[in-house]
Formats: C-alpha cells, sequence, structure tokens
C-alpha cells in the first residue's frame, strides 16, 4: 500500500532526487536520469493544462504492474513567496521539487500522504524552470469526493450516518494535526482528502495529496482555520451534508463543543466565506462557458 507517513530517505541524481526504495525500479527502466523521464511518453494522460499535465504510467517490478503519476511543470517562474522562501529556507523554487519536499516535510511530522518516488528541477531560462514529480498510485484509497458523488449511499440511512459523522471527525482531527506542525495545505478540500478502506471497527484511514501550495507563514495561522473550514464546508454540499455536518467538523476541529461569543464569530466569519467561495466558483464557470461558447464560434 502506498499511503503511509513514513520518513523519505533519498537519494540525489543529476538534476533529481529520488525515494531510495525507488532507485531499482527507475534504473531498470533507464529512467535515473531527468530527459528521460520528464519526456516519458508511454503513459495515459490524466490532466493536461497550460502549464502542468499529470500522465498516468506502468512500470514493472518483478511480475507486479505498478501505477505511478507523474506531473509535469513547464517553464514555470516562481512566484514571490516561492523566491523568499528559497533565499531564506533553501526551498527548491519549482513546484515539482517543492511539492516533494512538502511531502517529505508532513511525513517528518507524522502526517500520512502518498509516497514520493522521485522529482526534478532544471534551469532553462531566466527564472523560469522546468520540474517533474512522481508518486504512487494511492489505490485503494480514494478521495473524500469520490465517495460524495459517486457513492453518496455510503453517506446516506442510520449506517451512512454514522459512517459520515466518523469521517467528518477524522478530517477535523487531521486538519488540527497538520496545522499544529506548522504547514496549511491551501487546497484542503474534500478532492484533496484521501480515504481509505473501511476497518472492521469503522473507522478510516485518511492522507493528503496535491502539496503543491502550501503555506507556512505563521504569522497568518488564526485564518488556516477559518479558510480549511470553509474549502470544506463548500466541499460538502447539500443535501448529503447539512449544518450539523459543518458544525461538528467546526467543534471536532476545536475539540469542544463550547459555542461562546467567539465561535459564534468564527462560524458567522466561515458561512460569509462559504458564500463568496461559492459565488466565485460561480463566476469561473460561467467565464468558461462564455469562452467554451466563442471557441465553438471561431471553430464554425
Amino acid at each position: 500500500m502506498s499511503i503511509n507517513a513514513d520518513r523519505i530517505v533519498i537519494e540525489q541524481c543529476p538534476h533529481m532526487v529520488v525515494n531510495r526504495d525507488y532507485v531499482s525500479i527507475l534504473e531498470d527502466r533507464g529512467l535515473l536520469d531527468f530527459d528521460r523521464l520528464y519526456h516519458f511518453q508511454d503513459g495515459t494522460a490524466v490532466k493536461q493544462i497550460q502549464d502542468r499535465g499529470v500522465l498516468s504510467m506502468g512500470i514493472r517490478s518483478g511480475d507486479e504492474n505498478r501505477i505511478f503519476f507523474l506531473k509535469r511543470h513547464v517553464a514555470v517562474r516562481p512566484g514571490l513567496w516561492d523566491m523568499i522562501g528559497g533565499f531564506c529556507c533553501g526551498k527548491s523554487l519549482s513546484p515539482g521539487r517543492s511539492e516533494f519536499e512538502n511531502i517529505c516535510d508532513f511525513r517528518k511530522k507524522g502526517i500520512p500522504t502518498v509516497v514520493p518516488v522521485a522529482a526534478g528541477e532544471r534551469k532553462i531560462g531566466c527564472g523560469r524552470y522546468e520540474s517533474f514529480l512522481l508518486t504512487e498510485s494511492f489505490k485503494p484509497y480514494i478521495s473524500f469526493e469520490e465517495i460524495i458523488y459517486k457513492h453518496p449511499e455510503r453517506l446516506q440511512g442510520p449506517e451512512g450516518t454514522r459512517r459520515k459523522s466518523v469521517l467528518i471527525t477524522a478530517i477535523a482531527h487531521l486538519a488540527r494535526q497538520m496545522h499544529d506542525a506548522g504547514f496549511n495545505h491551501r487546497d484542503f478540500n474534500a478532492t484533496h482528502v484521501l480515504v481509505g478502506p473501511e476497518d472492521a471497527g469503522g473507522n478510516f484511514a485518511l492522507a493528503l495529496f496535491d502539496l503543491q501550495r502550501m503555506d507556512r507563514k505563521k504569522w497568518l495561522r488564526p485564518k488556516w482555520f477559518i479558510k480549511i473550514m470553509a474549502e470544506l464546508g463548500y466541499t460538502m454540499p447539500a443535501p448529503l451534508f447539512n449544518d450539523q455536518d459543518r458544525l461538528l467538523l467546526f467543534q471536532s476541529y476545536k475539540g469542544s463543543a463550547r459555542m461562546g461569543m467567539l465561535e459564534q464569530l468564527q462560524l458567522k466569519w466561515i458561512r460569509q466565506k462559504v458564500n463568496r467561495i461559492g459565488k466565485h466558483t460561480d463566476q469561473i464557470k460561467k467565464r468558461r462557458q462564455q469562452e467554451a461558447v466563442i471557441s465553438d464560434k471561431n471553430k464554425t
């Protein structure tokens, strides 16, 4: 199983870092080379946008065909905070190497993630880098979002209600563990929370992935809680989830059922932010629909 919180031992290669457990697998395929791995084509495109793409690829290991995901970033220029972090803390400037380092840092604090296999970074121009991140498939884990939209029956009825409460509580505890460790996943929502198979006791193991956007600015920590509660709340839609579910998320993170004046103000702030996220998302969807219509007209 490729989900855990074990620490990673890193091997250095030209323009690359590799998880020691995967050196022989990559070496057997001739992939301990930046160019050969970055330009690997024998796979299935999962996602492709302007500045990055994700490829699903199979690699033989003995009698087993193991599935990996290769995320490639094209000619990316670091943002201001990335450059400051690189200068002050020695962090990598490219998103591929940076995400690899974030995964390793999470594991040092005992926070479960997908397994980082390798990452590469190469400067190709003035302030621009091409980079990649290779991770192993996280099956049999699935995203919380997939459960919500493809298997909602698992969260319905008496048994589903119990299962839903267990999941909400576990997700809140994971968010609190992350914040207590000094990290803030800037896209902590149902999409990026991974849920393992239910065990005999009715509990679930959780993990996080897509750690490219990470915040370590501790002076912003008071806002971390509000932002995560709002993002999670927005991705827990009605009618499958209600106000009681979102209150459970809030109280489980806090570790208390107390609802004083501060908690009431925080809840109001979170609800307002959920509404803003909804309006912003609707605007993006409308803009994309308009762009699609214009594109279709231009084709004709």
